[in-house]
């Protein structure tokens, strides 16, 4: 079986991305010529920032924002999705060059862990997870705990 036949798979991690997405801030970009957006001007030259967290996080772009919900992502659902809603990479041109290989470097790691291990919660693991964005970048504030059973011994 290849990695891109794994739909689910896909799925959980484009809603993981979309939940914490890798920067918060990752996209800016300089106008280069004057561009009207809805009533407001934005003048050639000017700084313009994507604020990816909260895009990924708008309740009228993704109902009930904060649930995770990999069927967001299923065939079915994908032509519902707003264009530039979901921007873990940036978009356009300019998007991230180490795209593709992410996730086929997160697809390995997940399907080795899961072969070997069945992850569960322990006593140190934090729920609702604290989250801290020192910069531009978003991570688990304490870490992130959990007991890794080899499949051998998982019941």
């Amino acid at each position: 079986m290849s990695f891109t036949g794994l739909q689910y798979l896909d799925q959980v991690i484009k809603e993981s991305l979309r939940i914490y997405p890798p920067a918060t801030l990752f996209t800016s970009r300089i106008c280069n010529m004057d561009y009207q957006v809805g009533s407001i001007t934005i003048h050639k030259g000017s700084a313009v920032v994507v604020p990816v967290w909260d895009i990924h996080h708008d309740p009228d772009l993704w109902p009930n924002p904060k649930k995770f919900d990999p069927d967001r992502f299923s065939p079915a659902n994908k032509a519902s999705l707003k264009s530039m809603a979901y921007m873990p990479f940036g978009l356009g041109k300019r998007n991230c060059i180490g795209n593709r290989f992410a996730i086929s470097e997160v697809k390995i790691a997940i399907f080795r862990l899961l072969k070997e291990f069945k992850f569960e919660t322990c006593e140190k693991t934090e729920d609702p997870l604290t989250l801290v964005c020192t910069t531009t970048v978003i991570g688990p504030a304490n870490g992130i705990y959990l007991r890794a059973v080899p499949r051998s011994e998982a019941v």
